[in-house]
Parts: structure tokens; C-alpha cells; sequence
């Protein structure tokens, strides 16, 4: 008891920090055991995971060459890793897809992320795979780190809906122009059906709608609108067909009787076009009605006057009376070009728009007027019919 108390104290000091250095030890090194233990554990699972992972995963460097991959190459692309390292990832991918590859890799070393670049890559028997890939770099080290996807099914699947939809649209388009074709055709043939009973070349109606389609255009209407008109316009004397022989092809003046009757065509052919279900018949429907209607509000069937005739209807009043002034009709003969045009400048603000007139009159007449003769030389359907009739 007595040496205890005499003895010195730093002895027991001393003995202390033995003590707490060793405890300190013992604890640090059932720390770093522990974190050993882990990391091991964390490091085995990551590469179960690179090993099971059905993408590509891949470490490059700035030289293009292949640093690190995982086991989802061999069994994608049939190379060893090795094979794999001996060459810049260039060569193992398509000569046409090299450029852009090569481009994508100088973005990535840039700082530029790479999200769904796909290419194709060479497997180990000479076919290729198409690969998608996302790569970014980390800044420092010039190590660029990706990973890719193997997308060959799922790319030849969208090439397939590809080729299927453009042979849709292909038919598509094709059927279109046929039934385009045959609803032209029988629009022709329906106006045939007025004008074969009073026309001997069978081709007014087509001369009024291809006047009336160039009328349309200088006025500054669309190209759709116009080509319309185009097929509308020989519609407006449909409504001959209700009209009797006996007053249709009369010589002579008719009565105020035989005019009355003859007026009434506006409206039979409106009757016979009414409630179609195409934008032309509509606008042929309008145009049958009111192409007999006068700007000054003296016409036929409903007085209307300026602005209330509708267009369609007062562009196809002056392209069908410049067709009936220079051509022959079974009552009249033909006149020249200069006739129409000083008739047709009499009667412009009574019976016809001024403004349609004047750009009516800034056409070229005698082009328009051989165009149209035109047809009996390259007969169009109705002069075919005409022909056989």
C-alpha cells in the first residue's frame, strides 16, 4: 500500500496510454476488417452483376481502345474479351457506320453525352449486330464509360413496320388516284350525258372547265380550288336533261314559252347535283344553279346580283359564253376571238363580275382557245364515248 503511494505518478500514466492504444488498435483494425469484408462482398456483387447483365458494359480510353468489358460481349458479338482488347472499337464496327461513330466518340471525350447512338458491330462468324449506346466520360482521366444494348430483333422489327407502312402508303396513294380517276371519269360522262344531245364535238364542257381552271388561278385562287372548278364547271348545264329536244335544239328564236322551259335547267341540273357528298358535286351543285345569274340582278332562277352570284358560278358564266361565241352550236356558227371578247366587254358590269372580266381578258385567248381544240385531237374520255356512241 505504502509503494503504491509513493509511486511516481507517470508510471501509471504511462500504463494508461498502453492500454488505450491497444484498445485503439484492437477497435481500428475491427474497422478496416469489417470494411474489407464489405468491399470484398460489394466488389463480388458488382462483378455477379457485370457477369449476369444483359447489356454491354464498357471502359475505353482516349486512344479508342477497349480498357474494360463485361462478359455480355463474348455472348453478344462470340469474341473473347481478349480479341475484344486487341483492337480500337472501330474495328469491330460497320464501314458505314464508322464516321458517325467516330464523331460520337470525339463528343463524349468533349463532355458531350451520348444517349441512343445505334451502330452496328462485326460478330466473331462475319454477320453484324446492331447496337444502341449510351457513353459519357468522367472528365478527368479521358476514360469514357458506356454501355450498350443489343437491338438487332427490335431494329430489324422497326425496318419491317417501315417497309409495311410505306407499301400502305403506296397503296394508299395508288388507290387514291384510282378512285380519283373514276370519279372523274364519271363526272365526264354524267356532263357527256347534257352535252352529246347539242354539242357535235362533245367537248364543250371540258373547254369550260379547263377556261374556268385558268380563270381561277389568275384570280389568285389555290391550285386545289381551281382544279375544283376545273371539274365542276362542265356540270352547269346538267340540268338539260329535263329540257325537251323540241325547244333544246330549236333553230329559230325561242317563244317566251320555249325560254321559260329552257330557263328551268339552271334549276333541274341544281336538283339532279343537290346534297352530294364530294366538294365538287357541292360546287357543281352551286354552279348549275347560278351561272345564269347577272351582276346587275336581272338573271335566272333567283335575281341574285355582285357579290351574292357566287364565284365559282360567275368565273364559269364567262369561260362558258367565250366557248359558246367561238365554237359552233347546232344554232349558230362560230365566231373569232375578237367577237367574244368585244361581246363579252359589252355586257361586263351587266351580265358579268367587271373584275373577273378583266382578269378573264389579260389570258392568252388565242392559247386558251387551241388548247381546248386541242382535245378533239387528243380525245379525252367523252369525245371516246362520243366516238364509239
Amino acid at each position: 500500500m505504502l509503494a503504491w503511494d509513493i509511486a511516481d505518478p507517470r508510471a501509471d500514466l504511462a500504463a494508461m496510454s498502453y492500454v488505450a492504444r491497444a484498445i485503439a488498435y484492437l477497435t481500428l483494425g475491427g474497422v478496416v476488417g469489417r470494411f474489407v469484408t464489405v468491399r470484398r462482398r460489394l466488389e463480388e456483387k458488382i462483378a455477379r452483376s457485370e457477369r449476369l447483365s444483359l447489356d454491354l458494359m464498357a471502359t475505353a480510353g482516349s486512344d479508342g481502345r477497349l480498357m474494360r468489358l463485361n462478359h455480355a460481349w463474348e455472348r453478344a458479338l462470340g469474341w473473347s474479351l481478349d480479341e475484344l482488347y486487341a483492337h480500337p472499337f472501330l474495328y469491330f464496327v460497320h464501314p458505314d457506320d464508322r464516321a458517325r461513330s467516330a464523331a460520337a466518340f470525339t463528343d463524349v471525350l468533349a463532355g458531350t453525352d451520348v444517349i441512343g447512338l445505334r451502330n452496328r458491330y462485326r460478330a466473331h462468324n462475319g454477320s453484324y449486330r446492331w447496337l444502341e449506346w449510351n457513353a459519357h466520360s468522367d472528365g478527368e482521366s479521358s476514360i469514357i464509360h458506356a454501355n450498350a444494348r443489343d437491338i438487332t430483333v427490335l431494329h430489324e422489327a422497326e425496318a419491317t413496320i417501315r417497309d409495311h407502312s410505306d407499301l400502305l402508303a403506296r397503296t394508299v396513294r395508288e388507290r387514291t388516284a384510282e378512285l380519283e380517276h373514276s370519279r372523274r371519269e364519271t363526272l365526264r360522262r354524267l356532263a357527256l350525258a347534257a352535252e352529246y344531245r347539242d354539242d357535235d364535238t362533245h367537248q364543250h364542257t371540258e373547254r369550260v372547265g379547263h377556261t374556268s381552271m385558268l380563270i381561277a388561278r389568275a384570280l389568285g385562287l389555290s391550285d386545289e380550288l381551281a382544279r375544283t372548278i376545273r371539274d365542276a364547271a362542265p356540270l352547269h348545264d346538267i340540268g338539260k336533261l329535263g329540257i325537251s329536244d323540241n325547244i333544246l335544239l330549236k333553230r329559230g328564236p325561242l317563244t317566251a314559252f320555249e325560254f321559260q322551259a329552257m330557263q328551268r335547267h339552271s334549276q333541274i341540273g341544281a336538283a339532279i347535283l343537290a346534297n352530294g357528298s364530294s366538294r365538287v358535286l357541292r360546287m357543281a351543285e352551286q354552279i348549275a344553279l347560278c351561272h345564269h345569274e347577272r351582276w346587275d340582278g336581272t338573271g335566272y332562277p333567283g335575281r341574285l346580283a355582285h357579290e351574292a352570284i357566287p364565284l365559282t358560278a360567275r368565273i364559269t358564266a364567262i369561260a362558258d359564253t367565250f366557248d359558246a361565241i367561238t365554237h359552233v352550236r347546232p344554232y349558230k356558227d362560230a365566231r373569232s376571238i375578237e367577237d367574244a371578247v368585244a361581246e363579252i366587254r359589252r355586257v361586263s358590269g351587266t351580265q358579268f363580275d367587271p373584275a373577273i372580266v378583266c382578269t378573264f381578258l389579260t389570258l392568252d385567248l388565242a392559247a386558251l382557245l387551241q388548247a381546248g381544240d386541242d382535245l378533239l385531237r387528243t380525245p379525252g374520255p367523252i369525245a371516246r364515248v362520243a366516238a364509239v356512241s
